[in-house]
């Protein structure tokens, strides 16, 4: 399995942090070595996690950036709504679920959210169970400015990487001849990225960049905001 962590620093732009193979099922020990990694790398504050539902790794970002929101991603969650729903309650849901999406305020859009499972309470008990123990989770890109919104509430962006990566894995014949074959062809795509679509800001995260920077500077350094 291969581990894509992506960043957007300060500056708008979009950077590769890191990519890591692992055998066999995540864990929160696997995440707490990854995040560690990133930690020895230099990387110290984070204000958002942008991932899909992986086990263990909530844990993991409390327990080492405790000031991060974290959020997951709201395409997952309609894959998921699919697989354990019947398509009549999933067209309905996701309908609902859009509305939501659009909202502005973060906390409306929570108590609405809970509305909504809670009416297929009775039908799929323990799957609305696991829906509103993450509720929060799913709707943090409402605490950003609208302009970034559409970059943080999924995971879009990696699900386009690995795309191009089992492309890549497609065209080896179904597989890479070595663990190190594999990290080289994963380490000169991403390069390529990183030069050419990632090279300049993102126009929306820059124009929001002065109201990040201050949220940025609240979040951490607890200094007051001014206009």
């Amino acid at each position: 399995m291969i581990y894509l962590c992506l960043g957007i620093d300060l500056d708008g732009r979009k950077s590769l942090l890191g990519y890591y193979i692992y055998w066999g099922s995540e864990s929160r020990g696997e995440w707490l070595e990854i995040l560690n990694y990133l930690i020895k790398r230099g990387l110290k504050r984070v204000m958002l996690v942008v991932s899909d539902n992986f086990s263990g790794l909530s844990q993991a970002i409390e327990a080492l950036f405790p000031e991060a929101d974290h959020q997951l991603c709201l395409v997952h969650l309609k894959r998921n709504l699919k697989k354990n729903m019947s398509k009549e309650d999933v067209k309905v849901f996701m309908e609902k679920l859009e509305v939501i999406r659009r909202m502005n305020d973060f906390e409306k859009a929570i108590l609405r959210f809970e509305d909504l499972c809670k009416r297929y309470e009775r039908k799929y008990p323990a799957y609305v169970k696991v829906l509103l123990t993450k509720k929060e989770r799913n709707f943090q890109y409402m605490k950003y400015p609208e302009g970034v919104r559409r970059h943080i509430y999924t995971t879009n962006v990696v699900e386009n990487i690995n795309s191009r990566l089992e492309l890549l894995r497609m065209n080896t014949a179904g597989y890479f001849q070595s663990m190190r074959t594999a990290e080289v062809e994963i380490y000169v795509t991403l390069s390529r990225i990183e030069r050419t679509k990632w090279k300049a800001p993102m126009p929306l995260v820059k124009s929001a960049l002065y109201e990040i920077k201050q949220m940025f500077n609240v979040r951490f350094f607890k200094q007051t905001q001014f206009s």
